[in-house]
């Protein structure tokens, strides 16, 4: 469905001026791609893990989210970015799999949940900080959360094992 906009991408001047970078320029982004998967990873399941109550830093869910969060949306413009530079790339690659596409989704409706409980948390930091179990669906987004965080890694990895079963 998508392969034909992929193709036109890849003839696109742009496309073909990255490729020809493509010796030094992929390898670079996905670098920074990881570093920032790292970054952004890390923050979120240190919320999760806080708000589960596995860990317990010293710190509030409250705090961490204002430390970390900044951070999570940071590596996210970063991965936009470095991202869009390997799709540019090899757009075909990206976009005949399912799995890329399956990606997209998960990240669209993870960062929604973040901006949602980033809010909340917000609005109730006495609630999120409290002793016990915490407002009332803070354990299931911290697991769903988590879920599918560690869920966009595994499918950012297995785009590169799937798309050639789709050309």
């Amino acid at each position: 469905m998508f392969r034909p906009f992929a193709e036109w991408i890849a003839s696109t001047q742009l496309s073909h001026a990255l490729q020809e970078q493509s010796a030094w320029l992929v390898p670079t982004s996905q670098s920074i791609h990881i570093i920032s998967v790292g970054v952004l990873l890390t923050s979120a399941l240190l919320i999760s893990l806080r708000i589960l109550r596995v860990t317990n830093t010293g710190r509030s869910v409250s705090q961490l989210t204002q430390t970390l969060v900044p951070w999570m949306w940071g590596a996210l413009g970063v991965l936009l970015l470095t991202g869009t530079l390997q799709t540019i790339t090899e757009p075909v690659r990206q976009f005949v799999t399912p799995v890329f596409w399956a990606k997209m989704v998960m990240i669209v409706a993870v960062m929604a949940m973040t901006a949602v409980f980033t809010s909340k948390v917000r609005k109730n930091a006495a609630a999120w900080d409290a002793p016990g179990s915490g407002p009332s669906g803070a354990r299931r987004f911290a697991i769903v959360s988590a879920v599918l965080w560690v869920a966009i890694v595994v499918c950012g990895r297995f785009i590169g094992y799937t798309w050639s079963f789709y050309l």
